[in-house]
């Protein structure tokens, strides 16, 4: 946290800028907007203010420390950071109209870290959304995405989103009608935002593995892959075995059914590679015949946000 607030830390002596709606073009008129300070009590409101006919808006106080400007429209909250070096003058604070059409939204990654060991089956499970439109999607009433848990692991659920922009934060599931079906109301706007979840079951080698995805799996952009440890196999009907990642030797694998039912040997943990980040993979040149190799990226990718969401799962959540 110190470093965070060594490196926002600046003096505004004013603030004033424009609320636009990127949805119309237009200049967005009475928009409440806050203007948030972190301090050691994390963050605390410094000023409210409302943009004028023209979008136009005015902080006149002057206010020390990093600093957050929030604008809710629509019923959903827009975040920007005033970064250092930066007067305070002219700030550009874009927010869009909101829509229950999806349309737009697309899910263009979807992660499942496989852990077996001490007696349990954590799955980190990581699902990235794209909205291409011009407008945020929100529909409190089924949720902006829907997922399946089985009962035995919905007590040790926890989830995290996170939008264009924004910093983590702990979102609750709640139920969305259907057995072990649970929505999360989030809003999704133009960009991309994820979802982290992790959960954990009673495990003993060899185990099975079941589960459901609700979402279409057939686009080619958002398959559902599955990685494993160096020792961890995984077997069952719709699982293709992609090959081992080369650095770490962990599995990867491509799930061609939504509902599955895969048997788990083997007991390991990726957890080891937190304590030392040179264990990443590094950016490697792909040969020509990339369609033949294109998994290996995949594979990379799937790496870096197994460890980007273990170590998420540490950090404090932060406003929205």
């Amino acid at each position: 946290m110190k470093t965070l607030f060594l490196l926002y830390a600046t003096t505004l002596f004013a603030i004033d800028g424009t609320v636009t709606n990127k949805t119309t073009g237009k200049p967005a008129a009475e928009i409440p907007l806050v203007l948030m300070r972190l301090g050691d009590g994390g963050m605390m409101p410094a000023g409210t203010v409302k943009s004028g006919p023209d979008g136009k808006f005015e902080f006149k106080q002057g206010v020390d420390g990093p600093l957050l400007l929030q604008a809710i429209f629509d019923g959903v909250t827009y975040n920007k950071m005033l970064r250092p070096g930066e007067t305070g003058k002219n700030v550009e604070l874009e927010v869009y109209s909101t829509t229950a059409q999806n349309s737009a939204i697309k899910i263009v990654q979807h992660m499942m870290l496989v852990e077996p060991s001490d007696g349990k089956l954590t799955i980190n499970e990581s699902v990235i959304f794209r909205n291409d439109g011009k407008a945020s999607y929100r529909d409190p009433e089924k949720g902006s995405y829907q997922f399946y848990v089985s009962p035995e692991a919905k007590a040790s659920l926890q989830l995290r989103v996170s939008g264009p922009g924004n910093m983590p934060v702990n979102s609750t599931p709640e139920p969305a009608g259907p057995a072990n079906v649970y929505k999360v109301a989030y809003a999704l706007k133009p960009g991309e935002s994820r979802f982290d979840m992790v959960y954990s079951i009673p495990f003993t080698s060899p185990g099975k593995l079941k589960g459901r995805i609700l979402h279409p799996i057939g686009n080619e952009e958002g398959q559902t892959r599955l990685v494993t440890p160096s020792g961890v196999k995984l077997t069952g009907d719709g699982l293709e075995d992609l090959g081992a990642e080369p650095q770490t030797q962990a599995e990867v694998y491509a799930l061609k059914k939504g509902d599955y039912e895969l048997e788990v040997t083997g007991t390991g943990s990726l957890r080891a590679l937190e304590a030392d980040e040179s264990a990443m993979p590094e950016p490697q040149a792909i040969p020509s015949k990339i369609q033949e190799r294109k998994w290996w990226i995949v594979g990379l990718s799937l790496m870096a946000l197994a460890i980007g969401f273990l170590n998420l799962l540490r950090k404090p959540s932060s406003a929205a």
